[in-house]
């Protein structure tokens, strides 16, 4: 059942990078055009070259830093919510748990990650939403 519940996690994780990807394909271009341009300039010097190239991907930089952190922050809550899980079915088994209630945790353990991954489902599209219109507003 947990492998079930992370093979959809990342399916869904794997989705939402995609179209955070394809949002931000416009920025990596242009920052890639305006770091060609840079080069083809034979009056810049190397230093020039450097600082114009390093300009061009300053957006772009700060655009996959805001994508990365936002990932890792709702990636964090689902971390938090299965050791939530582990821990309680710890704490209500007890140090040495039969076998029978080995089964019975364990499925109350599978329904809590089941839980843990709906949520986590659930709240990826709208973060896609919101990251794409603060990329689309602010880096773009």
């Amino acid at each position: 059942m947990v492998e079930e519940q992370q093979k959809r996690v990342e399916e869904y994780t794997n989705r939402m990078l995609e179209e955070i990807d394809k949002s931000m394909r416009k920025m990596k271009g242009d920052a890639y055009r305006c770091a060609a341009n840079c080069c083809d300039n034979e009056t810049y010097s190397i230093q020039k070259i450097q600082k114009c190239v390093l300009n061009c991907n300053n957006s772009l930089d700060q655009a996959q830093e805001y994508a990365k952190d936002e990932i890792e922050r709702i990636q964090n809550r689902l971390q938090r919510c299965v050791m939530d899980c582990s821990d309680r079915i710890k704490d209500a088994a007890g140090p040495n748990p039969s076998q029978r209630a080995f089964e019975k945790y364990g499925d109350q353990f599978d329904k809590c990650i089941t839980k843990c991954a709906d949520n986590y489902c659930n709240t990826l599209p709208n973060l896609e939403k919101t990251m794409k219109t603060v990329l689309a507003e602010k880096f773009h």
